[in-house]
């Protein structure tokens, strides 16, 4: 897209008086987009996106919006087309302009994206990433099919730390014995249970853990055998 088509479709976007003018533009912003060539967002997306642009006139935001999420959609099927057919030159130009920091960086931002954009699922992400890696394995860049790679297995492992004032509500309700020594031990973390409410854990699970806010203790259980 040249220089004039681009100033044009800058113009489509126009807010009311002295929505390009910086009095107008909000004092804040969470990021401040690097002043570079249109990509799948154009200039004054990314602008917007970061909280840079303000309009006057509630439909000029709904064009926007629009605006992006068509480029955003059409941008990801483009990749359909990039991965096979992009010559093996260009590919080399491509990885170039990156240092490896910037590109990793960029591409852990995709992955976010699509994790987020199927819902955080674990199972469909990992489909997604085997059967991108087996195709990424067996095709080289000049298009051909190299069959080197059988199988490919990835293993998604996520951790969340728990929700303390969940897991106490269940405490508060008697599901305390339901709770795990994790789930126990970080309550106690957090400084959610006081002696009294261990006391009665410790009577309703045959596994407690002896633990208090310093580490942990023998178990009466323990103590019984050694006498």
């Amino acid at each position: 897209m040249s220089d004039d088509e681009q100033d044009k479709d800058r113009g489509l976007f126009t807010g009311g008086e002295g929505a390009d003018d910086n009095d107008d533009l909000p004092s804040e912003s969470l990021l401040d987009p690097v002043d570079r060539p249109r990509g799948i967002l154009s200039p004054t997306d990314r602008e917007y996106l970061c909280g840079l642009k303000d309009y006057s006139h509630d439909q000029t935001v709904l064009n926007r919006r629009q605006a992006i999420r068509e480029r955003t959609i059409e941008g990801i099927r483009d990749f359909n087309l990039l991965w096979l057919l992009l010559e093996q030159t260009e590919w080399e130009k491509v990885m170039e302009a990156f240092d490896t920091e910037e590109l990793n960086t960029a591409f852990s931002s995709i992955l976010a994206f699509m994790y987020i954009g199927i819902d955080q699922d674990t199972g469909r992400m990992r489909q997604i990433l085997e059967r991108g890696l087996y195709l990424g394995a067996n095709y080289d860049t000049s298009g051909r099919w190299s069959e080197r790679a059988n199988t490919v297995n990835v293993d998604i492992d996520i951790e969340y730390e728990p929700n303390v004032d969940q897991l106490y509500e269940r405490v508060q309700d008697g599901e305390g014995g339901q709770l795990t020594p994790g789930e126990i031990g970080a309550l106690v973390k957090a400084g959610k249970l006081d002696p009294a409410d261990l006391e009665e854990l410790e009577g309703t699970n045959e596994a407690f853990p002896g633990v208090y806010a310093g580490g942990t203790v023998e178990s009466n259980q323990h103590e019984d055998t050694d006498a």
